[in-house]
């Protein structure tokens, strides 16, 4: 058995205000104008973003002698806590999430690196195994201060129908 997948300085994250195809996003889309990298300006910590779960369908027929369910509907959360910065050039998140209502897709890499390497350090390629979200962003909220920690601000997405996590970037 092969070696395990570490968390760390492994995933990337960007978000992008359009997007034209969910499945297979075009590598210039991830990297042109408007493209903003959140992978070192979200936190680890209350980092959420994927499936929680489907509804369960339980419409048995009458002449059905037990309640068997099927998956329903796909149910999804994209959630983080996002760091304030200094300089205005590095306050990318919140120059960017400053209303609900904001249209866009989060693209998410995880792993495919080599060793030693930083994911937010390693551009996106073609053939990368990508999961793309459809978002609407929430209110922002900026969080209580807590001692010695940082000025955050918390953006929750309602993330819609065009959702892939097994997505592959093309080159055109």
């Amino acid at each position: 058995m092969g070696q395990k997948m570490l968390t760390d300085a492994n995933r990337r994250l960007v978000f992008i205000p359009t997007l034209a195809n969910y499945h297979a996003p075009v590598l210039a889309s991830l990297t042109g104008v408007g493209v903003v990298e959140l992978s070192c300006n979200v936190t680890a910590a209350n980092y959420a973003l994927g499936s929680t779960g489907d509804d369960a369908i339980n419409d048995p027929a009458a002449c059905a002698s037990s309640n068997s369910t099927v998956p329903g509907r796909t149910n999804y959360e994209a959630s983080f806590d996002m760091f304030r910065w200094k300089d205005e050039v590095d306050d990318k998140a919140w120059t960017t999430f400053t209303a609900k209502g904001i249209h866009g897709y989060l693209v998410e890499r995880i792993g495919q690196i080599a060793d030693g390497e930083k994911a937010h350090e390693v551009a996106f390629a073609t053939g990368d195994e990508v999961r793309v979200f459809e978002v609407l962003t929430g209110t922002p909220q900026v969080l209580s201060p807590s001692g010695a920690g940082y000025e955050k601000f918390k953006v929750n997405f309602s993330v819609q129908d065009n959702v892939d996590e097994r997505a592959v970037v093309v080159a055109a």
